[in-house]
């Protein structure tokens, strides 16, 4: 069998699998000890089917990769040794049915408890897994790693109440129900197994969360050495739960308050300058775009801390689309073409914005991505047609070293690659192949280019 990448579909999906079936063993076998009692047949039967999937597990475990110091681990001698000196040992206990080996003799008991369920709680040291489980998905880049520490935590929260509320009921009931106890004073002693549960959950609720009603109270020194573990417990959580909620909701969605604040303190200095409204409007819808288009960052900047390598590998992805649209970049080979990719600056401009203006020289040379432009001379306000994803404009201005004679200008949003006029006549001279690419690339446009130059049209 060969190694899974343990970022791969195959073994998230799986991990998903595991972490439902530990909830489950987490909630049945303590609700089997402490409101059951004796061995449930049809639980067992789950139980065992559930061990299959563990023991499975822990063959996986065996086959998967993982990650030290930013490089992925593939070799399977370095997963085998990491995973024998880590949690293979408890992985194993956990899935083992260790219980079966008393099924022959299910009239044993300890005080009232079948010694079969005693043994069953060994199975709840698979929660160790829901922790291994959730740090990897964490480390990956998939989901948003508020929303996963949120759902591990009520995960832990909602189990460790289950767990005392069932330690709640075990107590009178391994006692025999004595008179005093709290179960008999809330005469719930022959009561069925769920309305046991509910007081149970509703006593462990209440306490844990310090709001103590009063309504269940400990009667025996056992419940209330208890009652005082369980307060204890509860009064730390409880800045716990609320402070570290608090921290994991503002935290969600940072970028998108910081990004936001910075928008309003925009506005309101723009109206202390008593900027006109129109303007401030067509600033605030600039910024909604830059939120709802790139999440509020600066591409340029965000992967300027990255390797030339791996930057070039992010630039190809992200403009693709645009070098299977544009003609200039099929002409080119793998060099020249990164070497112009690692130039191109994105710039975005909102509607009824000027691109360039009739009059300018020429600048640079500008790539659609993403919206439409129109060409406009500015003299008889004529339109000269219309520009939009996959077209490009300035070249011509820059190799005739021309004065553009038409403006472009923005019709809605655009998102446009920028080859300055440095980078374009240092690539020019660099590269001899460039010109050989503006040669091929202006004699497929001919047709263009000699409608637009007829009607005086340079850009």
């Amino acid at each position: 069998m060969t190694v899974i990448r343990e970022d791969s579909r195959l073994r998230s999906t799986w991990d998903a699998l595991i972490l439902a079936l530990i909830v489950l063993t987490c909630v049945l076998v303590p609700y089997q000890v402490a409101f059951q009692h004796q061995v449930d047949w049809a639980g067992t039967v789950l139980l065992y089917v559930v061990d299959l999937f563990f023991l499975f597990d822990v063959f996986l475990n065996f086959r998967t990769s993982y990650r030290h110091q930013g490089a992925e681990v593939t070799d399977r001698a370095m997963i085998r040794r990491r995973y024998l000196t880590g949690l293979f040992a408890v992985d194993l206990l956990a899935a083992l049915p260790l219980d079966a080996l008393l099924l022959t003799m299910p009239g044993v008991e300890l005080n009232g408890v079948s010694l079969v369920l005693l043994v069953r709680l060994v199975r709840l040291l698979r929660i160790v897994r829901l922790f291994v489980i959730f740090r990897r998905w964490e480390s990956q880049s998939r989901t948003n790693a508020g929303f996963l520490r949120i759902n591990k935590f009520f995960t832990v929260i909602l189990l460790l109440l289950h767990w005392v509320a069932c330690a709640w009921f075990l107590i009178p009931f391994m006692e025999g129900f004595p008179v005093d106890s709290w179960a008999t004073s809330e005469g719930i002693e022959a009561s069925t197994p769920a309305t046991q549960y509910i007081r149970s959950m509703y006593w462990a609720i209440v306490t844990m969360t310090t709001v103590g009603f009063g309504d269940i109270t400990p009667h025996r020194n056992i419940e209330y050495v208890f009652t005082m573990v369980v307060m204890l417990l509860g009064a730390t959580l409880y800045a716990f739960i609320i402070g570290n909620i608090a921290s994991l909701v503002s935290n969600l969605d940072s970028t998108k308050a910081a990004f936001w604040h910075r928008v309003e303190s925009v506005n309101q200095y723009l109206r202390s300058r008593r900027v006109p409204p129109e303007l401030n409007e067509q600033i605030r819808s600039y910024y909604e775009y830059i939120w709802s288009r790139y999440r509020g960052m600066d591409q340029e900047s965000l992967f300027s801390d990255l390797p030339a390598p791996l930057r070039l590998e992010v630039l190809f992805n992200l403009t693709r689309r645009l070098i299977e649209r544009v003609p200039l970049f099929q002409h080119c080979s793998p060099v020249l073409r990164n070497e112009l990719l690692m130039a191109l600056k994105p710039q975005i401009f909102a509607p009824g914005t000027v691109v360039v203006r009739e009059g300018e020289p020429g600048n640079g040379v500008y790539f659609i991505s993403r919206g439409t432009l129109e060409i406009l001379s500015e003299a008889d306000e004529r339109s000269h047609g219309a520009l939009g994803p996959g077209d490009y404009f300035g070249d011509l201005s820059l190799i005739l070293g021309e004065r553009r004679t038409a403006s472009v200008k923005a019709l809605d949003f655009c998102d446009v690659f920028v080859l300055d006029r440095a980078n374009f006549s240092r690539i020019k001279t660099e590269y001899g192949e460039f010109r050989e690419v503006l040669k091929k690339v202006a004699a497929e446009r001919t047709d263009r280019i000699s409608e637009l130059v007829l009607e005086g049209v340079i850009l």
